[in-house]
């Protein structure tokens, strides 16, 4: 049974506004993470030797390192939260996974003020540990909120998503902000972490006030009702003796079979989509050097800015445009054409894997195959730009057309599908970043 106008009211939208605030803060550690690059390079620098100009393997890895660490726990921990999330009560679960990430990146706030250089290996270490932990609960924490978000009226589904997006517009803005107040990198790290911290407890906060609340207490309602098989006539017949005056709800038997067919090129693109872009970004894409570096004695933006700017907040604010361009646009419309189109499109953009290798990444030696062709920042730029623009239009479409194509409670298989296959695609991708780095 649907939620009527009986519902109480959402005073000022603040259960709204808590929802986008939350979404924020799901991928925060995510982006935080790998934001601020110039952190990692300082903590996995050579330190026996002189520095040559060329990275070492511990910082060239790095990239690859953690899309791993963090994306196969996170994708591996959705579906389990998909699977045997119900078993579970809702509120509880989001408290004690949010909890854990605060404290677990409070441990790395801490750790960019100790001294790591004597026991790089094992700080390394200590790290993947830390990411595989954190991004354990954030997926746990991130799944209950969407199916929280599921039941209540979709514009709080909608603020949730928007807040996904704007997370990492936050962590990239923040990193470029404390840059240009001329901080370390090591100072940029902890400031960074610390209002992640800060941030993700202002959440739990706000997440503690909107529980108490009458209007979402409503729509939580976490009280199972009785389900019957609309195909057994004698226990339809029975349920209804036995609950005349309660709510029944009828199960309807779906074809996980036929809801995949009918929604294949859909799948299949979100899957390509989010796959072909962790295989680049960041492990390929924060190596890229500006063409403008060692032209002058001062130059803020080729040894300080370029990544963190033409990278991290090119790349959030490129895929939140797109995004927002999907839903305005809303084109091409669910169907036979549009599932070929997208799917046209999604392939095409497998091409940005050769275009990012062949970009500017001079200190690396021996580049046997591939070499520099695109050595001019605009490249990178104009490559980035669609590759952030083509990601969130895409995929965006993608999971909104995919349920429109089936009826009913297909809708809701369909749309657990494209989840599947976007969380699929993102473990893929990040498996695939270690060997397409390689090719530098």
């Amino acid at each position: 049974m649907e939620k009527t106008s009986e519902a109480p009211v959402d005073k000022f939208r603040l259960i709204y506004l808590i929802f986008g605030w939350l979404g924020i803060g799901t991928l925060l550690p995510w982006n935080m993470f790998i934001t601020v690059s110039a952190y990692w390079n300082y903590k996995w620098r050579s330190t026996g030797l002189e520095s040559l100009g060329e990275a070492n393997d511990i910082q060239t890895g790095w990239g690859s390192s953690m899309s791993m660490a963090s994306m196969i726990p996170n994708v591996t921990f959705l579906l389990l939260n998909a699977t045997f999330g119900h078993h579970f009560k809702t509120t509880p679960r989001l408290l004690v996974s949010l909890i854990l990430v605060i404290l677990l990146f409070g441990v790395t706030c801490a750790f960019t003020k100790i001294e790591t250089d004597e026991w790089q290996d094992e700080f390394w270490y200590i790290t993947i540990v830390s990411i595989v932990l954190i991004n354990i609960n954030s997926a746990i924490f991130q799944g209950g909120l969407l199916g929280l978000a599921g039941k209540f009226p979709p514009q709080y589904m909608g603020i949730t998503f928007g807040g996904q997006a704007l997370g990492g517009i936050f962590a990239s803005v923040t990193n470029v902000v404390v840059i240009l107040l001329g901080v370390e990198p090591q100072d940029a790290a902890f400031f960074c972490f610390l209002i992640a911290v800060v941030f993700l407890a202002t959440a739990l906060v706000c997440f503690l006030v909107a529980t108490r609340s009458e209007f979402f207490q409503y729509y939580l309602d976490e009280k199972k009702s009785p389900a019957i098989d609309d195909n057994d006539p004698e226990e339809l017949k029975g349920k209804f003796l036995q609950n005349d005056s309660a709510e029944v709800e009828f199960k309807q038997k779906v074809s996980p079979w036929y809801v995949f067919r009918s929604i294949s090129l859909y799948g299949i693109s979100v899957f390509l989509v989010f796959a072909v872009t962790l295989a680049c970004f960041p492990s390929v894409t924060m190596l890229v050097q500006s063409s403008t570096l060692g032209q002058e004695d001062d130059n803020i933006w080729g040894t300080k800015l370029f990544i963190p700017v033409c990278c991290f907040v090119l790349f959030n604010v490129g895929d939140w445009l797109g995004r927002f361009a999907a839903e305005l646009i809303q084109w091409p419309k669910p169907g036979k054409f549009g599932m070929i189109f997208i799917f046209v499109m999604t392939l095409l953009r497998i091409g940005f894997i050769p275009l990012f290798l062949f970009c500017n990444a001079p200190h690396f030696s021996g580049r046997a195959l591939t070499w520099v062709v695109f050595d001019n920042d605009a490249y990178y730029i104009s490559f980035m730009a669609l590759f952030s623009l083509s990601n969130g239009y895409l995929s965006n479409n993608c999971m909104m057309s995919a349920p429109q194509l089936c009826k009913g409670k297909e809708a809701a298989t369909a749309s657990s599908m494209m989840v599947a296959l976007l969380g699929l695609g993102l473990g893929v991708g990040s498996l695939l970043s270690y060997p397409v780095k390689s090719l530098l």
